[in-house]
């Protein structure tokens, strides 16, 4: 059986938070709807760019891993999924809207 030791879980108790991925407001201060979607925008885009550089190095030998080459597709795609969920809520809202009779 394997060995599990709970001191060294234990002496990362970070490891069990969420991190954050979508731009925080900070305390007492307001941030526009739009400053959110521009932020997860600007990250999706920065995503995209860290796969495609990851894919390149992979491909001429500079990066011998293919986990990370992986994981930053997969952030990236993640990314664009998010951007995609946001455009069908907005689009949703607005047909909504549309619909209402005043």
């Amino acid at each position: 059986m394997s060995d599990i030791r709970i001191d060294r879980i234990i002496q990362h108790p970070d490891i069990f938070k969420p991190k954050p991925e979508v731009p925080q407001a900070e305390p007492g201060k307001a941030q526009s709807f739009t400053k959110i979607i521009k932020g997860v925008l600007e990250e999706a885009v920065q995503a995209e760019g860290d796969a495609n550089r990851a894919i390149e190095d992979f491909a001429s030998g500079n990066i011998n891993d293919v986990h990370d080459v992986i994981m930053a597709v997969n952030k990236a795609n993640l990314a664009i999924e998010l951007l995609v969920q946001i455009r069908n809520g907005i689009l949703e809202t607005y047909h909504e809207l549309s619909r209402i009779t005043v």
